[in-house]
């Protein structure tokens, strides 16, 4: 029989992060939002309480054997507090798994811990001015030399461009094109030639998205992650945990605000009732109740196809397309309910539908994910 439960152990981590999340990260969401600086304070207690090691070796200081479920789960739990400082274990996941599984042992013995105790965040730096979604067009490039390579290029949009200590950046071999060719550089963001720039957005300021610039930056031969010239498969695999990751971090904010409006319609009166007594009230919550059901499950399967150790590329591109639109969507109906209190910076909803909204963009745009999608809808067809 199909089981849809948690274990016991992740259930109880579950109540553990989302008592956590109400109380210690609500309170302090809206004016930790307002600000374009990293959440040290809170990340910090993400550290201790072991989230930033979920699935990552213990030898590092981590829980052990990859862990997707387990990492969805307290990325959903925390954001149901706030979605900002939610989205560290993803981070943190996406580079300490290609340092631990792919790095040099000194680099990987040097960064991975320091991670997961929350001590430094740590920068993925794929897109360009001329490659977003096309992450194979990248023109940053690697050119080898004494000791290793100098590495010349600029990323923009990069999550924790202003508050990394490190970078994974992605560059090819001159004159190489496509796919072939990219390599994965562990790259120190104090290292001579590194220039950083702030590009804050309408919304998920913490998150301290920024520029990256390399100027002939002398990059260690051991600080190669991966294979050269293999690096872009490999981020490719890593955001098929990341996709269905973010999408239950966009789920958790929305829900949060769903709560929000019913305890809102059950006390608010209009005509001498509760105005949850209309249809007009209660129906649109009651979809959108039904579309975070579905999302959640759905980014639940494709964590579970990646435990299991099944393919999911196509169910991680449905998550990071749909679940942000379906939570953005949650959010809108969600301040509606509330009138104009609901649009005001009195209540919380405003800043996650802003903060929400960069996902529908960030780690790729829908139309890239529907064409992921596709593309492995016409490849089965073609198998058949």
């Amino acid at each position: 029989m199909i089981s849809f439960a948690f274990t016991s152990e992740q259930e109880d981590f579950r109540r553990e992060l989302r008592r956590f999340a109400t109380s210690e990260l609500s309170p302090r969401y809206a004016g930790r939002a307002a600000r374009a600086e990293f959440a040290w304070d809170a990340h910090r207690q993400l550290a201790d309480l072991g989230v930033l090691g979920i699935g990552l070796p213990e030898k590092y200081g981590g829980t052990g054997e990859p862990d997707p479920i387990t990492l969805g789960i307290a990325t959903e739990a925390l954001a149901y507090g706030d979605v900002n400082v939610a989205a560290a274990p993803v981070q943190v996941g996406l580079v300490a798994a290609q340092l631990a599984a792919r790095g040099s042992e000194a680099v990987a013995g040097r960064y991975v811990p320091a991670l997961i105790r929350g001590e430094i965040v740590a920068a993925i730096a794929v897109t360009e001015p001329s490659a977003g979604s096309d992450a194979s067009s990248l023109t940053a490039v690697a050119r080898r030399g004494d000791g290793g390579w100098r590495l010349s290029g600029e990323k923009i949009a990069i999550t924790h461009a202003t508050s990394a200590a490190i970078a994974l950046v992605y560059a090819r071999d001159p004159g190489s094109a496509g796919a072939a060719g990219i390599s994965c550089f562990l790259v120190p963001l104090d290292a001579a030639g590194v220039t950083r720039g702030a590009m804050p957005g309408m919304g998920a300021l913490p998150l301290c998205w920024g520029s990256l610039s390399f100027d002939d930056v002398f990059v260690p031969a051991d600080h190669l992650v991966g294979g050269e010239g293999r690096g872009f498969g490999g981020a490719m695999h890593h955001f098929d945990f990341s996709r269905p990751a973010l999408g239950l971090l966009c789920l958790g904010a929305a829900q949060a605000s769903i709560d929000e409006a019913v305890a809102w319609a059950q006390q608010r009166e209009a005509f001498g009732r509760p105005i949850a007594a209309f249809q007009g009230v209660s129906f649109p919550l009651a979809e959108q109740a039904t579309f975070l059901e579905a999302a959640r499950w759905l980014c639940y399967r494709a964590l579970w196809l990646r435990a299991t150790g099944l393919p999911h590329t196509d169910l991680a591109a449905m998550c990071k397309w749909w679940p942000p639109q379906v939570a953005k969507d949650a959010i809108e109906t969600a301040w509606v309910t509330h009138g104009n209190l609901g649009y005001s910076t009195e209540l919380p909803l405003q800043q996650r539908y802003r903060d929400v909204a960069s996902y529908l963009v960030a780690d790729g745009t829908a139309a890239i994910q529907k064409r992921i999608i596709a593309t492995h809808m016409l490849g089965r067809v073609a198998a058949q």
